[in-house]
């Protein structure tokens, strides 16, 4: 991990924002893995004046810095971060700092001046020297650089030392350095300027004169005892790499690892795809060296055969005779060398058994030179914060007012890449054109971007001609593969690359070694996956592929590669999603999402329905599992041809044989269409659940014998759960439960969990599915079944196994819900880390278990007698769940309203208002419930008004609304706060009654309970 402090404070690259989050990173770093009290961070944060549960509050800054990846670790009364394993810029410079002053010691002014320069390129351009210790620290940095210059270790740079001789109040030793410097370049006149002004600063500003340092520089001046020193003339380096024509952002740990490998290996490459950047760090390292050793730069872009290589360095490298060699102990670069690969490395080669131990070669590439003992730099792309800067410092240079928002500006660095050159030709476009214009006009980024700078080299004139250079040094089959590729989305394994490059080679092995070949060119990046390594396309070099196989009419073919891959591997998945190998088909599966996506748009795009369904069934069981049920249910409306009544008629998914069209596979069509029927219960519409049972009624007419027992089973339960008809339902379950299948025998006790009005009964079923489930090797079901459990029973251990399971599969939203319900039952038997932990929940990202984490701080205060904080959280839940927007389901937005309307209305008795509170939250809930004929959810939403009709003093409406409420299954939703409050349990009276009004409510057939709540609501509410 690298944490960056002497710029704009950042952890990996990504910038933290927060001035309070900000504060605890940096003295948990200057700590250097000392343990820092709370009380000294509170200080250090608040300043003085800190809030009221000031330990509460750093502990919840601490939990965001730990999201943010940083390692900090509890300690005895406060925390701290580890020194292993963490790497701090501040500390890599001093490190810098100290070798380069043992190297000035030692009489090596070339070696100090290049630790100083690696140090110097860790801060930005112009540093913020507000800090005390980020001052001293560049102070040392720029006296070393001076005082290595001025051993004859590199040019002079008069910037920093001016930057602090000038500071309020002037720093004098780096004001003497400065006299000095000028004073040896032959510029007295200037050096005494310098020193009167200071002097003058000091006497009118502090009534003080010059320190000892300064008034010795000066009496020496006057003396003539500084002599001039006159540097090296940089004749090595070529005009274009004298000076930069714009400062290099972004790629100081690149720069600072450069220098390094240059101190411990006698070759350097920097490789990486064409537009990274590689020769203007090349350049930036060749001016730091050049002074302290002899530099000569040899630019192989123009030559255009191997046989040029030799003469082209030879000639560089004065002295030197075709035989033999005379002492060069310089650094040699050779920039550009991809195209003439094999001839660029043996000449290295040869320099390196004849050259004296001082010599040195860096190369740039975009693959290495492949010699014994090279050290390859690979240059990575921009972390996010330096493309955004680059982005908007090149914008504004060239006149733009600004890039545009943030979240716009970091959105055109992803498109491009984070790639520097892109980045700058963008930024060209940014002067005249308003940043959605550039966004959109990337569909076509090469007419878009090229030709927007003038003065770029011609391989860098546009980014065709970028990607056209590396293009040209594969052979035909390899730019064959390498155009077929652009068709995969995503990262993908080298047996998607096989399918998809088709009869562009000849068997695994030659695929294979065209992968290789493109890696190595830098056109594919090979990067770690969850099952395997994969390989990656920047989107500029799959842009170009694409619009290459376009041209010459290849991409269906590639599409068709794509696609029979898909199925293969979708039906593959498919199978083993319930199983002992669940888990790992469910992450296989997560791994190749977007490719096996692009793959079923394709198919659906070109009718073929039958690799339409085999592919979405394994897209649609992972997004049911992990609750990405917007993603289902937008799939879902394309599968279906939810609008669009022509191709509707003509589709066999949902008419069968009267399509006249290929059949899908009759038991993968029937699992979709159960899935489909779910996930529209979840923000999905009713003609979506309509649809797939008439696909779903379809094959089990047309092909009953083709389909599972299983899925048959499962298909035969849907219209009771459809139409919130509780006692169809409990039939159903019953059959369900006497079918052989383990997995099928689950469903039907966790139905009859979910319907159970009887708190003894509930749990025993629960507890079933679960065992069932386990038989069936279903972690997902497991998890549901527990979560129910627990609920019902608030036992901690169920609710433990269902977060649990629920991780296993990923389903990281119902997992960290489960934990927050766990955190609330552990808070309400008064653990205090469950309570901190519901407290540090509430600032997550996540609206939904922010929410839920002020349920359970409401229903605590609401047991410790405080109605004011009950109240505050209520509030904060309507608050989140209006800002979340589409980011939650219609289900849990109205879940949470309902929970805090009723919470509201618990506190209503001393606080009046909080009725209306209530009874507002209830009516802008209406809508979610009554669309989505969720029989929990609508069971909670009576109970909500249950409790506003108590409060009204209704007490016939409330004990209806509670029985019927009851009935339909409300005891199961995981938002339902706890208990009931005081009108509505006076309402209730006695277990007696309350029996009395579920008998009663149990005579209501399950669609007049959903119609007679409908109504009760409606006129309740108004």
């Amino acid at each position: 991990m690298r944490i960056t402090t002497l710029g704009p404070l950042a952890v990996d690259g990504r910038p933290v924002r927060g001035d309070r989050l900000a504060a605890v990173i940096r003295e948990l770093v200057d700590a250097r893995g000392r343990t820092l009290s709370t009380w000294a961070l509170v200080d250090a944060v608040w300043r003085g004046a800190p809030p009221d549960d000031a330990p509460g509050a750093v502990q919840a800054l601490v939990s965001r810095v730990r999201r943010l990846g940083v390692p900090v670790l509890a300690a005895p009364g406060g925390y701290r971060i580890p020194v292993d394993g963490v790497e701090i810029d501040a500390v890599t410079a001093r490190g810098l700092v100290e070798r380069g002053q043992a190297a000035l010691r030692a009489g090596d002014a070339g070696r100090a001046r290049g630790s100083g320069d690696a140090a110097r390129a860790l801060f930005p351009e112009v540093p913020e020297l507000g800090d005390t210790g980020r001052a001293r620290l560049f102070s040392d940095i720029v006296a070393l650089r001076a005082e290595a210059a001025l051993a004859g270790g590199g040019p002079h740079d008069e910037a920093d030392l001016r930057r602090l001789a000038t500071r309020v109040p002037p720093d004098e030793p780096a004001a003497a350095l400065l006299v000095r410097v000028l004073a040896a370049q032959g510029r007295d006149a200037e050096a005494l300027d310098l020193v009167e002004r200071v002097r003058a600063e000091l006497a009118d500003r502090y009534g003080a004169d010059p320190a000892p340092v300064l008034a010795a520089a000066h009496v020496a001046l006057l003396r003539g005892q500084l002599a001039v020193v006159r540097p090296p003339r940089a004749e090595g380096l070529p005009a274009g790499w004298r000076r930069p024509a714009t400062p290099l952002v972004g790629r100081e740990p690149d720069l600072a690892a450069v220098h390094r490998a240059l101190g411990d290996a006698p070759v350097v490459t920097v490789v990486a795809t064409g537009g990274a950047g590689k020769t203007r760090l090349a350049a930036e390292v060749a001016r730091a060296v050049d002074g302290a050793r002899p530099v000569r730069v040899v630019e192989l872009a123009g030559l255009r055969a191997p046989a040029e290589v030799r003469p082209a360095v030879l000639a560089a490298l004065p002295g030197l005779e075709p035989g033999g060699l005379l002492a060069f102990d310089g650094l040699l670069v050779l920039d550009n060398c991809e195209h003439v690969l094999d001839a660029a490395a043996a000449v290295v080669t040869e320099l390196l058994t004849l050259a004296p131990p001082g010599f040195g070669a860096l190369a740039t590439s975009r693959a290495p030179l492949g010699l014994a003992g090279e050290v390859v730099h690979r240059l990575p792309a921009l972390p996010d914060a330096d493309a955004v800067a680059l982005l908007e410092a090149r914008a504004r240079a060239g006149g733009a007012v600004a890039a545009g928002p943030p979240e716009r500006t970091l959105e055109l660095c992803h498109r491009l890449d984070n790639l520097p050159l892109a980045l700058e030709l963008a930024a060209a476009r940014l002067r005249h054109m308003p940043i959605d214009d550039v966004l959109a006009g990337l569909a076509d980024r090469f007419a878009l971007l090229d030709d927007a700078l003038r003065g770029l080299p011609d391989r860098h004139a546009s980014l065709w001609a970028m990607v056209d250079w590396s293009r040209e040094l594969l052979d035909p089959a390899e730019r064959q593969v390498l155009e077929r590729l652009a068709v995969i989305p995503a990262p993908f394994t080298a047996e998607l690359a096989v399918a998809t490059a088709g009869p562009a080679v000849a068997n695994a092995a030659v695929a294979r070694r065209a992968l290789a070949v493109l890696v190595e060119q830098s056109l594919l990046r090979l990067e770690a996956g969850a099952d395997a390594p994969r390989y990656r396309m920047l989107e500029t070099v799959r842009e170009y592929g694409e619009a290459r196989l376009a041209a010459a009419g290849d991409r269906a073919a590639a599409m068709t590669g794509l696609v029979g891959w898909a199925r293969e591997r979708a039906v593959a998945l498919a199978a083993d999603f319930v199983g002992p190998n669940q888990i790992p088909a469910l992450e296989a599966c997560a791994a190749d999402q977007d490719n096996l996506a692009a793959a079923q748009h394709w198919a659906q795009e070109h009718a073929d329905e039958p690799a339409v369904v085999d592919v979405a069934l394994a897209l649609f069981q992972l997004w049911t599992v992990r609750g990405q049920h917007l993603e289902a249910n937008a799939a879902a409306r394309t599968l279906l041809h939810a609008d669009e009544p022509a191709a509707r008629r003509r589709s066999s998914i949902l008419h069968g044989a009267a399509a006249g069209r290929p059949l899908p596979h009759a038991d993968r069509l029937a699992r979709l269409c159960i899935l489909i029927s779910v996930n529209g219960g979840n923000g999905g519409s009713m003609r979506l659940t309509a649809l797939a049972r008439r696909a779903l009624r379809t094959v089990l007419r047309e092909r009953p014998a083709e389909v599972s027992p299983r899925n048959t089973a499962l298909a035969a339960v849907l219209p009771g759960l459809e139409q919130a008809d509780p006692d169809r339902s409990r039939a159903d379950a019953a059959t369900l439960i006497a079918h052989p299948d383990p997995y099928v025998q689950g469903m039907g006790h966790f139905i009859r969990a979910v319907l159970a009005d009887d708190p003894q009964t509930q749990p025993v079923d629960a507890e079933l599915a679960y065992r069932r489930f386990e038989t069936a090797g279903d972690h997902w079901a497991m998890g549901m079944a527990a979560h129910a459990a627990g609920h019902t029973t608030s036992t901690g251990e169920w609710l433990r196994r269902s977060e649990r399971h629920l991780d296993l599969v990923g389903a990281a939203r119902d997992a960290r819900s489960t934990q927050v319900l766990l955190d609330t039952h552990l808070a309400l038997t008064g653990d205090p880390d469950a309570e901190r932990r519901l407290r540090e929940t509430t600032t997550t990202d996540d609206a939904n278990v922010a929410a839920q984490a002020h349920l359970g701080l409401a229903e605590l205060a609401w047991q410790r007698h405080d109605p004011t904080e009950t109240s505050s959280h209520a509030d904060a839940i309507l608050r989140t769940t209006a800002l979340a927007g589409t980011a939650t389901t219609p289900q849990s937005r109205a879940e949470l309203r309902i929970a805090a309307a009723v919470i509201h209305l618990w506190t209503a008795t001393t606080d009046p208002p909080a009725a209306a509170k209530a009874t507002n939250a209830l009516r802008d809930a209406r809508d979610d419930v009554l669309t989505a004929h969720d029989r929990p959810l609508l069971g909670t939403w009576a109970l909500g008004g249950a409790e506003l009709a108590a409060f009204r003093g209704d007490t016939a409406t409330a004990r209806e609304l509670w029985s019927l409420g009851t009935r339909v299954g409300a005891n199961t939703s995981r938002f339902a706060p706890a208990g009931r409050g005081e009108p509505l349990t006076a309402a209730l009276t006695d277990h007696q009654t309350r029996t009395r009004l579920l008998t009663q409510a149990a005579a209501t057939p399950g669609t007049a309970a959903y119609t007679r709540i409908a109504t009760l609501m409606t006129t309740l509410l108004g």
